[in-house]
C-alpha cells in the first residue's frame, strides 16, 4: 500500500501486515520515541557508569550489569537535542539483539502502545541518519519516531563502542578480582 511503511519482522518470520505492534515508547528532550517491544530486554534505573578515557560523547559510559559492561548510550546528544538532566531514576532501556548489550539513556519512558499496522508513515526519504527513524506513527494525538536499533550508530561507531566495551570489561574483570 502507498505511503505505508514496512516494519520488519522479527525473528526472520513473516508477520501478519494487518498485526498491531507493541511498541515502548518514551520521552527524549521532549521528542516522542518508540522502539519495538521485541528489541527491549529490559528497563533500569540509572546507576553509577565507567567511563573511560577517549569515549566519544554520545556514550554516557557502561552499566555494570551482574558483571557484563552495556554500553550506555544518550539519544539526546546523538539526535543534537537539549541535554537531559540525569538522576537517580533516569531509565536505561537495555536492547536485546546487539552483538554488544547497549542501553538507551532516555528521559522518560511512558508506556507500551499497541499501534495497528496502517497507522505507520514512513519517514521522508533522507530524513533522518542512517535510516534510524525508518517510520512515523501518530497514538493519541502526538507523533512518534519509530527508532531501528540497528541503525543507531554506524559500523565503524559500533565497532568503536565494542572496543571501549572490551576495555570496560577488563576494568569489571579487575574489580571483581577475576583478572587473568
Amino acid at each position: 500500500m502507498p505511503g505505508m511503511a514496512t516494519i520488519p519482522a522479527t525473528g526472520g518470520g513473516t508477520e501478519d501486515p494487518s498485526a498491531a505492534r507493541q511498541l515502548l515508547i518514551f520521552q527524549v528532550a521532549g521528542q516522542f520515541c518508540a522502539l519495538r517491544i521485541e528489541s527491549v530486554r529490559e528497563i533500569v534505573p540509572m546507576a553509577e557508569l565507567v567511563r573511560l578515557p577517549g569515549q566519544p560523547s554520545v556514550l554516557e559510559g557502561f552499566l555494570n550489569l551482574h558483571g557484563a559492561p552495556v554500553a550506555v548510550l544518550r539519544l539526546d546528544r546523538l539526535f543534537d537535542l537539549p541535554a537531559a538532566q540525569l538522576s537517580l531514576y533516569t531509565p536505561l532501556i537495555i536492547l536485546k539483539g546487539q552483538r554488544n548489550s547497549t542501553a538507551l539513556l532516555v528521559d522518560r519512558v511512558d508506556e507500551i502502545a499497541s499501534a495497528p499496522a496502517g497507522a505507520f508513515l514512513p519517514a521522508a526519504e533522507n530524513s533522518c541518519f542512517n535510516d534510524c527513524s525508518p517510520a512515523q506513527v501518530v497514538l493519541d494525538g502526538r507523533t512518534i519516531h519509530l527508532l531501528s536499533s540497528e541503525h543507531l550508530l554506524l559500523e565503524k561507531e559500533r565497532r568503536a563502542v565494542a572496543e571501549l566495551q572490551t576495555r570496560a570489561q577488563r576494568y569489571l574483570d579487575e574489580l571483581e578480582g577475576r583478572a587473568e
